[in-house]
């Protein structure tokens, strides 16, 4: 426990708070854009109107009266359809619902860019700062050492969810109001089940993503290089998922069946809940929350091994 809360000593720092507040930043502009675009949606939707019988080019009578008649169960499904939607946003933004919006926000690619900055200050530094010899000498035990920095790293990552989170909150609510947006009729239980499963849930992917970073800075050995390989690992994984023949064994996919992240156009709704299912092969299903919780286990497992076997055998002398 001491050698955790010195590693959260030194994450107290300024990379820390500036990417907090980026990504605290985001999720509030991302909520305004939001907003705005299913406020458009419904206002655009309100304005069509049955077209008349000379546009669409069909004399007055029983066969005109009949296609204005399927023109205008078109558009009154239309708009019932964008008002579902503009309602769902709205219940998005609820205060206690945000947490869902948050959580999948920082378990998909924004979330694993910002543990990709943390990890190349905490965990890559120690080699850019010569600070690794003396950290061992002081703590003796490699693998104490690891699991200390990939436990605040996870801790940092949870601490962005509910930095999200509490900006959401207090941002959500204003947002609703000032876009005119349907009152949803979500009850306290319903925000608060949606909120907890998607927060519990996406505590599993941020150990993943905070494991990758330790085995970046392990192999890498600097600030720079972790930062670049973590990133490029994140993105690679979701180029791999993009393929046709990728199936549902890539940790991309597994990411999505753990988290529920919805597939194909389903992914694209005004405030979206996550990047990171729109970047993957739409074809299929995705994986079963069983096999995503399968795969991440052993994605986080492996990390973790693999960096413990190469730090084993690093010199970290200098």
């Amino acid at each position: 426990m001491r050698l955790l809360r010195a590693e959260l000593a030194k994450l107290n720092r300024p990379l820390l708070w500036g990417v907090t507040l980026a990504s605290a930043l985001f999720c509030v502009l991302l909520a305004v854009g939001g907003s705005a675009n299913a406020r458009m949606n419904v206002t655009t939707g309100a304005q069509d109107q049955v077209p008349s019988c000379a546009v669409m080019a069909l004399p007055k009578g029983p066969a005109c009266a009949k296609a204005q008649a399927l023109q205008r169960a078109r558009i009154e499904q239309g708009r019932a359809e964008l008002a579902l939607a503009a309602s769902h946003t709205a219940a998005q933004l609820h205060p206690v619902a945000a947490g869902a919006e948050a959580a999948g926000l920082m378990a998909s690619l924004p979330g694993a860019l910002a543990l990709a900055l943390l990890a190349g200050g905490h965990a890559g530094g120690e080699w850019s700062g010569r600070t690794m010899k003396n950290l061992l000498t002081q703590h003796g035990r490699r693998w104490r050492v690891l699991a200390a920095k990939l436990a605040s790293l996870w801790l940092a990552g949870v601490g962005l969810v509910a930095a999200c989170w509490a900006a959401l909150a207090v941002a959500g609510p204003i947002l609703v109001r000032a876009n005119h947006l349907a009152d949803p009729h979500q009850s306290l239980a319903t925000a608060a089940r949606w909120a907890g499963s998607q927060a519990a849930r996406s505590l599993l992917v941020l150990a993943v993503f905070a494991a990758i970073g330790l085995l970046a800075a392990v192999l890498t050995r600097n600030t720079i290089g972790t930062m670049a390989t973590s990133a490029g690992l994140f993105v690679a994984m979701l180029v791999v998922a993009a393929l046709p023949a990728s199936g549902r064994w890539t940790p991309a996919t597994w990411v999505q069946g753990w988290m529920g992240f919805a597939v194909g156009e389903r992914s694209i709704t005004a405030l979206p809940d996550n990047f990171w299912s729109r970047f993957i092969n739409a074809g299929g299903s995705p994986p079963s929350h069983l096999l995503g919780l399968t795969g991440l286990v052993a994605a986080l497992a492996a990390c973790a091994l693999l960096a413990l076997a190469t730090f084993a055998r690093s010199d970290v002398a200098g």
